[in-house]
């Protein structure tokens, strides 16, 4: 690409990034991901010097202390575009660890209302990462954070399992929900079969970032996690929070706390610099 054809992002005032509106140093490197901006508040309920930094369009900042460890939380919005910009920009201001918290709606049997699943892979129906690279390339969680969301659960006392989500650029048709209520109006045939096909695939979950969140993260250096709580079971066809959302906010806030000390220690060594290897 010839210099003059390259586009530039845009800058802040002070050289911050422009969706976020952050600049190197305004927040610490490891951070957790909500979706939505009010969650952000509620994550940081249980920090020390809890204070705002930023918020533009979906994404908001907000910083804090947890038992001696900086950390950051910043609002994704909804899917994987939003969740692209911000990561790409979270890797600017020197950020190298994100969980993302969310909801999810399971599509196995075996979990309940409330619990948690750490979302070791995901099926990439996101769109984002395709314009990232071809569809061979797999969307995973960096092993030293899932090991470190497992020693949080552990330690707290969580119900939680190990998935493969299924990450879906849809809320509705995507997740093989009809269009009206009555059943009526567009509804693709192949959508009757997608819970099915994906139970009996192993599947455990849908939801709408994560496949994105962890292609995109890889990208541009990031260790990358997430932790769900199950709001839904499709399958038993029951809805309520049970308390998950907490336990999400709480293991992921716990899992940062654990790597920040094992990097600390040079317990597992890491290089935040992608090396393509």
């Amino acid at each position: 690409m010839t210099e003059e054809n390259r586009a530039r992002a845009p800058k802040t005032e002070n050289n911050g990034v422009w969706h976020l509106q952050l600049a190197p140093g305004d927040i610490p490197p490891y951070v957790i991901l909500p979706g939505a901006p009010e969650r952000t508040e509620v994550i940081a309920r249980g920090w020390q010097d809890a204070q705002l930094v930023a918020n533009n369009r979906e994404f908001r900042t907000v910083k804090g202390v947890f038992e001696g460890v900086p950390l950051a939380t910043v609002s994704t919005g909804i899917g994987g575009p939003s969740s692209e910009i911000c990561l790409n920009e979270l890797s600017k201001v020197g950020v190298h660890t994100c969980i993302r918290v969310g909801t999810t709606g399971c599509i196995q049997p075996d979990y309940d209302l409330g619990d948690l699943i750490i979302a070791v892979a995901a099926v990439r129906k996101d769109g984002t990462s395709d314009t990232y690279i071809g569809p061979e390339y797999p969307a995973y969680a960096d092993p030293v954070v899932v090991m470190a969301l497992m020693a949080a659960c552990e330690k707290l006392g969580y119900r939680y399992g190990l998935g493969l989500d299924y990450t879906t650029a849809s809320f509705y048709i995507g997740q093989a929900r009809p269009i009206k209520e009555d059943g009526t109006g567009y509804h693709p045939s192949d959508m009757d079969k997608l819970i099915d096909d994906l139970t009996q695939a192993g599947v455990t979950n849908i939801e709408m970032e994560t496949a994105a969140q962890y292609v995109v993260g890889r990208l541009h250096g990031l260790r990358m996690g997430a932790v769900l709580a199950v709001i839904s079971n499709r399958v038993t066809d029951r809805w309520g929070d049970e308390g998950g959302e907490e336990k999400a906010v709480k293991a992921a806030t716990e899992a940062l706390r654990i790597l920040a000390d094992w990097d600390q220690k040079k317990r597992i060594e890491f290089n935040a610099a992608y090396s393509g290897a």
